[in-house]
């Protein structure tokens, strides 16, 4: 039996008009209230965005806080979408971004830890050892200043490969031909 947590997605970009049939929403709710998407007619879907545009849906009792027939559905058809699971019990947090039109696979596929807000979280364990490494690089006045910069370099090389990328915002959902 699957823990239940608190979950919402939003969805942007661009849904082709032949796909509305498909989009499996029909039991998600529009708010907090339970309030349920009334059909997947165009009208309907788009008169469900929110303030920016995004099509959001959530779901207070979502099985280990995903919409994984929805996520998959979304990911297969490469449109974006972020969603915030709440924690409980030994899960933490989490959010999860998918932005198919950006370079590179850890930017497009994210799965990270965030706080009860939404915010990406980065454990200390994972920057200790270079946080660490820079200060005793900062004290350390017997190496030049050229060859300091050089090794500070390449540390915070490493620490911006542990840090979550910086995920622009999502596009507004629209409806297209096709």
């Amino acid at each position: 039996m699957a823990d239940r947590m608190s979950a919402e997605i939003w969805i942007g970009g661009r849904l082709r008009r032949s796909l509305l049939e498909e989009l499996p929403v029909s039991d998600l709710c529009l708010d907090w209230d339970h309030n349920h998407l009334q059909s997947t007619s165009e009208a309907d879907i788009l008169a469900a965005r929110d303030e920016d545009g995004l099509l959001h849906f959530s779901d207070a009792e979502a099985a280990w806080g995903e919409f994984v027939e929805l996520e998959n559905w979304l990911r297969n058809r490469k449109l974006p979408f972020q969603r915030h699971s709440e924690g409980k019990y030994e899960y933490s947090p989490r959010l999860v971004a998918f932005r198919p039109d950006l370079k590179g696979r850890r930017n497009r596929d994210l799965d990270l830890l965030a706080t009860q807000t939404g915010n990406p979280v980065v454990e200390v364990a994972s920057i200790e050892t270079i946080i660490d490494r820079m200060a005793k690089l900062a004290a350390n006045r017997k190496q030049s200043a050229v060859r300091r910069l050089q090794t500070w370099e390449k540390l915070f090389a490493k620490l911006v490969k542990v840090l979550p990328p910086h995920l622009p915002p999502l596009p507004p959902f629209e409806i297209v031909d096709g």
